[in-house]
């Protein structure tokens, strides 16, 4: 009985692990994703709009 026992214990811990481990690294990938997203848009915006302001620019010299 102690050995079986062992064996469904150690079973039980490898799967609870996996769950965790996926778990957590799909949370950690959101948090991470939409963090970096953010960050993302906001520097795109940023180098968008010098861009534009550039061009702006431009076009009132010539």
């Amino acid at each position: 009985m102690g050995v079986t026992q062992a064996v469904l214990n150690s079973v039980q811990d490898s799967v609870y692990n996996s769950v965790l481990d996926s778990v957590r690294d799909s949370v950690e990938y959101s948090v991470y994703s939409s963090v970096w997203g953010s960050v993302l848009d906001s520097v795109w915006d940023s180098v968008q709009g010098s861009i534009w302001d550039w061009v702006k620019e431009r076009n009132k010299e010539v």
